[in-house]
């Protein structure tokens, strides 16, 4: 109870933003939005955050959330194809800057999670280890389970029913 209060509290800031909502709009991964991706990913990195013992659990939270502020569709054909693997996480951290004044160490937290795509810009931190493990987590299930149903509960915060 206690974990799940936390991670409330670090994350309604981003979570309760218009901005953030529009991420809705866009799919990530099969059939699940970029917004419910970066929650999945986000509830991920706190469980490990916490089992890792990580003091800087609000950044973590943070920069998890805002891994993937692209705001745009990369399914469309002139993205599809295009260098959205490496370039995404630098648009991402420039939004995050942008519509949520992230720190530097949250902004590399973003900029970092696609290691080892990005095979020059490895994580500076635990915390970016620990979101570049969970995206990967997140994103093989959501490709490989296709089947997944997205599902927004009451409280406006998403999650995946199976």
């Amino acid at each position: 109870m206690k974990d799940t209060l936390l991670f409330e509290k670090i994350a309604a800031g981003i979570l309760t933003s218009s901005k953030f909502s529009e991420s809705k709009k866009f799919i990530q991964h099969g059939k699940i939005s970029v917004y419910e991706h970066s929650l999945d990913v986000a509830r991920l990195s706190f469980s490990m955050g916490e089992f890792f013992k990580i003091a800087d659990t609000e950044s973590l939270v943070k920069a998890a959330l805002l891994h993937d502020f692209f705001l745009y569709d990369w399914h469309v054909p002139d993205k599809m194809w295009s260098l959205h693997g490496w370039t995404h996480p630098v648009v991402a951290a420039e939004n995050g800057r942008k519509y949520f004044n992230i720190s530097d160490k949250e902004a590399s937290l973003i900029r970092t999670h696609m290691w080892p795509y990005t095979l020059l810009h490895p994580p500076k931190y635990r915390e970016g280890w620990i979101i570049c493990m969970a995206d990967k987590v997140c994103s093989a299930a959501e490709t490989l389970c296709r089947w997944r149903k997205p599902t927004v509960h009451g409280s406006g915060v998403s999650s995946v029913q199976k």
